[in-house]
């Protein structure tokens, strides 16, 4: 399991593993500063040369602890602090003493010369203010030298990147890669921080691991190798029924591709069999579409009865996918909701009628608990919660908790990083796979079908929302590979299922 942390919690990992464990603050920084050297050594030539932008905090010590090692190892090295020495940490003063005992000088004024590496040592993970003023002109200096064809390395987080959202607090380094120490931050994950983080590498630096125990993580992410020991195991001697029957109530009048695409989703992760309620116009569609699934149609409205039959058919039910938000639509969500225990996931526009909707929501609240997951999109998400995009944006972890919390279900907030919430774990699930090529239109409904067919087969609720969405990111990395990120289509998602699987 990887976990990810916010600025407070990793404080906290650092003063319990100084303070509680006895292991010193500079030993920690010669070693953050020893497995960074190890990582820049794989960019740099002989006699390249190096500036080191020192910032006053422990992160600009680790910068300056990193430029001596880089010197000691052959490099021209440059040391540049714009800030007031006497603010410094102890622990970076203790830095500046080395260097000056070694015959280095520090610069205070940024020197007019070309460097082929840039290190940023300017703002840790501490940031919570924006940058203005010398800070920001350093900031300048390296954007400039960085069109001059430099590499830029970031210490721990790019400067002026928040650890906790991503956002850039004024102005920030785009850096090529940045090196962190024992757990990703929140803030490499999430846009633009992502953008600005540029390759990440996390280097083990001897925290201690019992600190992540006392206060937990607010996120954690699963790795591919991770994920293969979740996928429920075939069984040899199954058959179709062993494998789980899922009821997916899809599509309407000229709407048939996403029952189609959520229907073969579905099949393609391992469900046994798909029945899909639709109205009689895309009966023929789906038939040479998707032979493989069984059918209830109708015309003028449903018959109450033959929903009631085909529910009761059913392990797993997948609703909302293309049914549009007529009287019909309505009227299904309150048919299949009724029932009140059935694994469900709810997509599309099934999330829209709950959102407008008083009793289908009093619905949602009142189904065996935890059994239903929902899987909105910024947009879908913001009409179920009632907050605004702003909002939303400014705090996903807390949006998607309390909408989970509000439902008592799974919630998976789908975004450019989505995030899965249960009300029964405390710690957010952070998906790291997928890319842009991604968005674009079924690709949400493959998603809703990836996470039935994984209820279908006997996953837990949350545990299933969060290997469906790995599995349809990694699906959606290897159609990029194939198509190129602005060609993949939803259908090239489905295609790639099975390579995932395999």
């Amino acid at each position: 399991m990887q976990y990810i942390v916010t600025a407070e919690e990793m404080k906290f990992c650092d003063s319990y593993t100084i303070d509680r464990i006895g292991i010193p603050s500079l030993l920690l920084m010669e070693r953050a500063a020893m497995e960074m050297t190890a990582v820049v050594k794989k960019y740099i030539k002989k006699n390249s040369g190096v500036i080191i932008f020192a910032g006053t905090g422990n992160n600009g010590g680790d910068a300056l602890a990193v430029g001596r090692l880089l010197a000691e190892q052959g490099a021209d090295v440059t040391f540049y602090m714009p800030g007031d020495e006497e603010k410094a940490s102890r622990e970076t003063k203790k830095q500046l003493s080395v260097l000056r005992n070694l015959g280095f000088s520090i610069l205070r004024k940024m020197p007019d010369a070309e460097y082929d590496i840039v290190i940023d040592g300017l703002f840790g993970i501490g940031l919570a203010r924006e940058i203005t003023g010398i800070y920001e002109k350093a900031i300048e200096d390296i954007g400039r030298l960085k069109e001059k064809g430099a590499l830029v390395a970031a210490v721990d987080i790019p400067s002026g990147v928040c650890a906790d959202t991503g956002r850039i607090l004024g102005c920030c380094v785009k850096a090529d890669f940045t090196v962190t120490f024992e757990y990703g931050k929140a803030g490499h994950y999430f846009y633009p921080g992502r953008k600005m983080t540029g390759e990440l590498f996390i280097r083990q630096i001897g925290i201690s691991g019992k600190a992540r125990k006392e206060k937990e993580t607010s996120y954690f992410s699963f790795s591919e190798d991770e994920i293969r020991n979740l996928i429920p195991e075939r069984n040899p001697a199954g058959n179709k029924g062993t494998f789980g029957k899922v009821l997916l109530t899809a599509g309407s009048h000229d709407m048939a591709g996403a029952a189609i695409l959520c229907g073969r989703s579905i099949l393609r992760t391992g469900a046994g069999m798909v029945k899909v309620i639709t109205t009689e116009d895309n009966r023929e569609i789906i038939q040479n579409s998707l032979p493989e699934a069984m059918l209830y149609t109708f015309k003028d409205k449903p018959d109450e009865a033959k929903v009631e039959e085909a529910v009761k058919w059913a392990d797993v039910l997948v609703a909302g996918p293309g049914i549009g938000r007529e009287k019909n639509a309505c009227l299904l969500m309150r048919q299949i909701l009724k029932q009140g225990k059935l694994p469900m996931v709810i997509d599309a526009d099934g999330l829209n009628l709950i959102a407008e909707n008083k009793e289908l929501q009093e619905a949602v609240r009142a189904y065996d608990r935890r059994h239903i997951i929902m899987t909105p999109h910024p947009g879908e998400f913001i009409r179920l919660s009632g907050i605004s995009m702003e909002e939303y944006k400014k705090n996903p972890r807390q949006a998607v908790r309390d909408l989970a919390e509000y439902f008592g279900c799974v919630v998976v907030g789908k975004d450019a990083v989505t995030l899965v919430s249960s009300p029964d774990v405390e710690q957010v699930y952070m998906n790291l796979s997928g890319n842009d090529g991604m968005a674009t239109a079924g690709s949400g409904d493959v998603l809703a079908g990836i996470i039935g067919g994984l209820l279908a087969q006997g996953n837990a609720f949350f545990e299933a929302a969060c290997i469906g969405c790995c599995l349809h990111g990694s699906a959606g990395e290897k159609a990029a590979e194939k198509k190129g990120r602005y060609a993949v289509t939803a259908s090239d998602i489905i295609d790639e299922i099975c390579q995932v699987l395999r």
